[in-house]
């Protein structure tokens, strides 16, 4: 039997458990829902046109909602298809005990729709195992190493008088690895997604492995000893980084909390005109599209910022109901069920302005091209300081390694301080949520040597 066989399978054989659940919650009193993941992930590991390791596990989850007597209570089992009549006194159990915080919020009477699957999702077959190794052959001076992942989920609520709702959705991760040897020792690595294999390994072969080859050979050669520049370019990958600093600014739960800055700021300019936030994780370029949330409310696009003004916040059920406004579908579970929390699914920043790439006529550009985690970083003031790599370019495209940098801000600040973008749009991932935004030209960051040189 296939992975695949087994993956389809498993999920046919377990569909019935949620029924056992829900006439268990009944049987208490409750009213009950059940939601149920199935988990499959393939990984593979080229290096020097060879494969160095392969994976594939199979995982999944469910988890128990129960509401009575006007509490709810949850409960989770790190296993698909769990009938365990536990779930439900422990569910039962722990509604008693947050019986006296914040009421919570009524059981949903609209429900989340049953889609259809999407394309084929994401895998790694042995055409594009051979292509993984093609693009890993190594020169003297160069070592390719490709980290290829592809995640396959089908999830499924069911609550107690409806009909069982369920997408499959899924995902493909490309890390490249690139080090070369000149001067000194040149690295640079970099994150594709996207919704098939496929189409990863398009864009690598067509531009993104000569590019990143070349900034590997530019950062072994010696470095500039001054950084002298007229302008800072900061490269979408790190742009990205820095973004996912602030998100949760724009969650609905940190203003409740008021651990969010932009609390008072609906209507306020809170970045540079131009500026468009968008949260939209069915949007064509998802990565990971998902039709409805963790607790079943349909996604689709959340503006936060448009034209550079605050409109909004994410939200999930009890934080919107909280602050008496419609949920916006944001309320993401972890791969293991956890309960949900308000998290961005797709957030793109985008610019109205596109000033170009690195190239500039009579200018000398600063291209932070990388950044090597967070010194110092705070995402309640925004305040953050982190080493990075850099390549100096020159008026006629001529780049010379700036070497290892520091760079420091505030990243509201930046949010205001934008100019316009290069055109090259990055993303970057934690857990489920995806960030994504052009390189930035800039004049509110910080830049010098990390070496103080």
């Amino acid at each position: 039997m296939t992975t695949s066989d087994a993956y389809v399978t498993d999920t046919a054989a377990t569909t019935g458990a949620s029924d056992v659940l829900l006439a268990e919650a009944a049987r208490h009193g409750a009213d009950a829902e059940v939601w149920t993941a199935w988990h499959e992930t393939d990984e593979l590991v080229c290096r020097a046109a060879t494969v160095e390791r392969r994976s594939d596990v199979s995982s999944g989850a469910t988890a128990l909602t129960v509401w009575a007597e006007g509490n709810e209570g949850y409960a989770v089992r790190n296993v698909p298809g769990a009938t365990d009549p536990a779930l439900v006194t422990t569910a039962l159990a722990i509604g008693r005990v947050l019986a006296a915080a914040d009421a919570a919020p009524a059981p949903r009477t609209d429900r989340a729709s049953h889609t259809p699957p999407a394309a084929p999702p994401a895998r790694i077959d042995d055409a594009a195992t051979a292509r993984l190794r093609a693009l890993t052959e190594s020169t003297g001076d160069l070592e390719i190493e490709l980290r290829a992942r592809a995640d396959r989920t089908r999830v499924r609520l069911h609550r107690a008088g409806t009909a069982p709702a369920q997408y499959d959705t899924g995902v493909a991760q490309l890390f490249a690895r690139i080090t070369a040897r000149g001067e000194g020792t040149g690295y640079i690595g970099h994150q594709l997604f996207g919704r098939t294999m496929e189409g990863i390994l398009d864009a690598t072969e067509r531009t993104e492995l000569a590019e990143l080859v070349g900034l590997a050979r530019i950062l072994a050669s010696r470095p500039a000893t001054v950084l002298d520049h007229d302008d800072l370019l900061v490269d979408g990958r790190v742009f990205c980084r820095l973004l996912t600093l602030i998100a949760p600014a724009f969650l609905l739960d940190s203003v409740l909390e008021g651990r969010s800055p932009l609390k008072d700021d609906i209507g306020e300019r809170v970045a540079s005109p131009g500026v468009t936030l968008l949260d939209d994780p069915t949007a064509a370029d998802s990565p990971l599209p998902t039709p409805w949330d963790g607790e079943g409310t349909p996604t689709g696009p959340t503006v936060l910022v448009e034209d550079g003004v605050l409109r909004g916040f994410l939200s999930s059920r009890r934080t919107a109901a909280e602050a008496g406004a419609p949920a916006t579908g944001s309320a993401h579970r972890g791969a293991n069920g956890e309960m949900p929390t308000v998290q961005p699914g797709h957030l793109v920043l985008s610019h109205t302005d596109d000033l170009g790439t690195e190239i500039r006529a009579g200018r000398t550009v600063l291209h932070v091209v990388q950044a090597n985690g967070a010194h110092t970083s705070n995402p309640i003031t925004g305040d953050f300081s982190i080493g990075a790599n850099a390549v100096l370019v020159g008026p006629d495209g001529s780049s010379r390694n700036a070497g290892n940098i520091t760079l420091a801000g505030n990243v509201f600040e930046l949010l205001r301080s934008i100019d316009g973008h290069d055109g090259r749009v990055r993303v970057n991932r934690s857990n489920n949520s995806f960030v994504a935004g052009p390189g930035i030209w800039t004049r509110s960051l910080t830049v010098g040597h990390q070496d103080g040189a």
